[in-house]
């Protein structure tokens, strides 16, 4: 089944969700920060070498990232965490503002609690 959602929004729930900056994550890519903004802000769509290469450095598939589609090119160990994410966005989109601003809180906590200071 395909993700309704836009590729410069599964882009942006990405770097989001992997808490990568976009200054990193066009370093990691290769291309500029003002490329990258084309891509977050225009809606562009990035050609296919450069759409590899997004999709490598968030390990999820360039079928995923494009279409939005859960084809069989998962990256190396992405299978697993693609299913989770899918999940997680599924739970938070059926919160309302209230509940979802509490989930936040408690994905930020964990995620700092895990990250070395």
């Amino acid at each position: 089944m395909a993700d309704e959602r836009t590729f410069r929004e599964r882009l942006i729930d990405e770097l989001n969700y992997q808490g990568i900056s976009n200054k990193d994550f066009a370093r990691r890519v290769g291309i500029s920060s003002g490329t990258l903004g084309m891509y977050l802000y225009r809606g562009s769509i990035p050609a296919a070498d450069v759409a590899v290469r997004m999709a490598q450095v968030l390990n999820t598939s360039t079928e995923y990232l494009v279409l939005g589609t859960e084809g069989r090119g998962f990256a190396a160990g992405g299978t697993r965490s693609d299913w989770q994410k899918k999940e997680i966005a599924t739970i938070a989109g059926s919160l309302g503002e209230k509940q979802l601003e509490h989930f936040l809180e408690i994905a930020r906590a964990y995620k700092s609690a895990l990250s070395p200071e």
